[in-house]
């Protein structure tokens, strides 16, 4: 039904695309975030585009990470008579931990108006972000131990001299030990994909429009595959046993993303006609 409405409302427009003859500027708004793109007509029904998309930075879910700190507890018990610690480590660790989802990419597309004279349009192409997601991956949680915690592992380490006392999260058969940052207790894990991604969609509206400005409205997907989840920068081997430790909604969104490798989009797109 919506494809037939997508149709009908295409059919109902003129398009006066000449090849290589026109070239727009777009600014788009969707659930990948935020994008530019430039147009240009090869063909009466073709148009290829070129841009690039960012997702402003900011946490879409908080969740808190137990970790189990026992044996930690049980060796400050053991030297607390002859070392007597001022800072005491609760039955278990709380890292606050915020999930954080986007790319940037680059991207290279073509639109195909089965009507010469319609609005309506199919598209495909793919996404492309260097160095596998490193630094931008496609879903980040991260966040911090409290100070309480972080300064009974110091202190712990520093008055038995032993520097092998950790705050770790475990995940599976694997542990994966905290690191030092801004003064407490930091982890990371990131969930990355392969560089390449692939699109397909439909939408209506003109890529270079008739006028100065147009409108287009764009329905979609990114198929992503060889997804994997790092932890401290080591992959981990299962994403479900990961998802366990986590609030229900980082639970569900991990979860989903790794069981199903299609991600949706949703763009409103406003274009500009250079000539």
């Amino acid at each position: 039904m919506l494809l037939m409405a997508f149709v009908a409302l295409g059919v109902s427009a003129q398009d006066n695309m000449e090849a290589f003859r026109h070239l727009s500027v777009g600014a788009e708004i969707g659930l990948h975030g935020l994008g530019v793109e430039l147009a240009l007509p090869v063909q009466k029904h073709l148009v290829l585009k070129a841009g690039y998309n960012w997702a402003p930075s900011g946490d879409l879910v908080n969740t808190d990470i137990e970790i189990d700190t026992e044996d930690l507890k049980e060796a400050q018990e053991q030297y607390d008579a002859l070392l007597h610690f001022q800072n005491k480590f609760e039955d278990v660790a709380v890292i606050n931990a915020g999930l954080q989802m986007g790319l940037t990419n680059f991207k290279a597309m073509i639109n195909w108006y089965p009507f010469a004279t319609g609005r309506f349009y199919l598209a495909g192409g793919f996404y492309y972000t260097p160095d596998k997601n490193q630094d931008d991956p496609f879903i980040r949680i991260s966040g911090n131990t409290t100070e309480n915690d972080w300064a009974a592992l110091q202190e712990l380490r520093q008055k038995t001299g032993n520097d092998d006392y950790d705050i770790a999260l475990s995940i599976g058969d694997e542990k994966y030990p905290v690191v030092e940052k801004d003064g407490r207790g930091y982890m990371q894990a990131d969930f990355r994909m392969d560089p390449l991604k692939y699109y397909v969609g439909m939408g209506l509206g003109r890529c270079v429009p008739n006028k100065t400005v147009g409108l287009q409205l764009e329905l979609g997907a990114m198929i992503y595959h060889n997804s994997v989840l790092y932890c401290q920068d080591k992959e981990v081997g299962s994403v479900m046993d990961a998802a366990e430790g986590l609030g229900n909604d980082a639970k569900e969104i991990l979860e989903y993303v790794d069981k199903y490798p299609i991600y949706p989009q949703l763009t409103l797109r406003l274009s500009f006609r250079l000539f």
